[in-house]
């Protein structure tokens, strides 16, 4: 792993708000679910279940849904998936519901800390404060808040991703949590073209070996279904999803409705994603792991055939490196790029007639070419981040090496690139 940056001891205020904001953070979550208990439903966890269920009792997966229609609420991931999903066959539905939140909100806990960690921060320096202060607005970002109330895997997935990311090159068998994450939800083979860009090519060849074998327990073990998934194109048949234009917030979800679709949104999708993983790369070797995670990760939301809006829950990443050029690095820009981008991307409830509410910017839908752009909002964030990401690295490579080591470095460049740090 890189070496890690050496984050300054958090000041009073923050050791102090940090656990009162996640209170109040929290408390308003326990008050969302009081008036409105529908939000812990958790309908796709349940699908889930169904298609255990339907594994469980030797039945096809990909052919009816969790009510019995063939066209909605259809269990969609790999095979190998479904097999994990066994587990949850042989608990009762209120079980299942528990367990799924408390494991959801566990990892979201367990992420913050471990990326703090990873970067450097130490309980000296206020690392549970920290944790406290930043997880009160990623709790609250809608991809996080929608991820929870539907009981989608996202978060677990991100979490044993990041995990292995940010573990030791030198363990043995680095590179395995990624190639099972791809082999539950596919996107998660990004990071294994990133392992081999950061030059971890051990870990990048035992994260591809570990997913060819989820494809061949597939096969083995459902290959009636593994034919249809890998075999006939279930994986890319995006109508299986969903039919409404608007809920399409990937890349080539945006090129179709602005008819802007030729053929070629696969291949400008593998460009973005491809230049996605060449700057995450150049933020690893400069030390900035949770900024590379982070851009990886939207990048494989961003360049997905089909990304619902809680696919975006890497954000987290984002918010957390921010919160650490903020507090651990006392960055005012960056403290003001967090709490913006929390403010934007959070979860807030508008006026609706549904029950629960809408939330968050995506609800805030209008006819014409809003309507059309709106569901973009988190792929063009995607795309500032690493246009932001780029210049900082750009301009930190092009700085003139005559200036003194001893002279101020612009705070502008203190929210991206941790260079400029390390030669203070």
């Amino acid at each position: 792993m890189q070496d890690r940056l050496n984050p300054r001891t958090l000041t009073r205020s923050v050791r102090v708000l940090g656990p009162i904001v996640l209170l109040v953070a929290v408390s308003l979550y326990m008050a969302a679910y009081l008036k409105w208990p529908s939000l812990a439903d958790q309908v796709d966890l349940l699908v889930y279940r169904f298609g255990a269920l339907r594994v469980w009792d030797g039945q096809d997966l990909y052919s009816i849904g969790l009510t019995g229609n063939s066209q909605t609420m259809l269990f969609d991931y790999t095979p190998f998936s479904a097999l994990c999903f066994l587990p949850l066959s042989g608990l009762g539905q209120s079980a299942v519901l528990t367990i799924g939140l408390l494991v959801n909100v566990t990892c979201m806990g367990y992420l913050v800390r471990r990326m703090l960690v990873a970067a450097g921060m130490t309980n000296t320096a206020g690392l549970w404060s920290l944790t406290a202060l930043l997880l009160a607005p990623v709790l609250w970002l809608e991809p996080v808040r929608l991820s929870l109330q539907l009981g989608q895997i996202n978060l677990v997935v991100m979490t044993i991703v990041i995990a292995d990311v940010l573990a030791p090159a030198s363990r043995k068998w680095a590179g395995i949590g990624i190639g099972i994450a791809a082999g539950i939800k596919l996107t998660p083979a990004l990071f294994i073209i990133f392992l081999f860009a950061t030059g971890r090519r051990r870990a990048a060849a035992t994260a591809a070996v570990t997913f060819a074998a989820t494809v061949v327990v597939g096969f083995a073990f459902l290959p009636a279904d593994s034919r249809f998934f890998w075999l006939q194109g279930g994986f890319d048949d995006v109508r299986r999803i969903s039919s409404d234009p608007l809920a399409n917030t990937s890349l080539r979800g945006l090129l179709l409705r602005l008819h802007w679709a030729t053929g070629w949104e696969t291949v400008v999708a593998a460009v973005l994603a491809i230049a996605a993983v060449a700057i995450a790369a150049v933020a690893w070797r400069r030390g900035q792991l949770l900024l590379a995670v982070a851009i990886v990760g939207m990048g494989t939301a961003a360049a997905s055939p089909f990304s619902w809006s809680h696919h975006w829950v890497w954000f987290v990443p984002l918010l957390v490196h921010l919160g650490l050029r903020a507090y651990g690095f006392r960055s005012r820009l960056a403290a003001l790029a967090l709490w913006l981008l929390a403010a934007c991307l959070g979860g807030w409830f508008v006026a609706s007639t549904s029950s629960p509410p809408q939330a968050g910017l995506m609800s805030l839908r209008h006819p014409g070419l809003w309507d059309q752009l709106l569901p973009a909002t988190y792929l063009f964030v995607f795309v500032g981040v690493v246009a932001v990401s780029a210049c900082a690295f750009w301009r930190s490579t092009h700085r003139d090496p005559a200036t003194p080591a001893g002279i101020e470095v612009p705070e502008s460049e203190l929210l991206l690139d941790s260079d400029s740090i390390n030669s203070r």
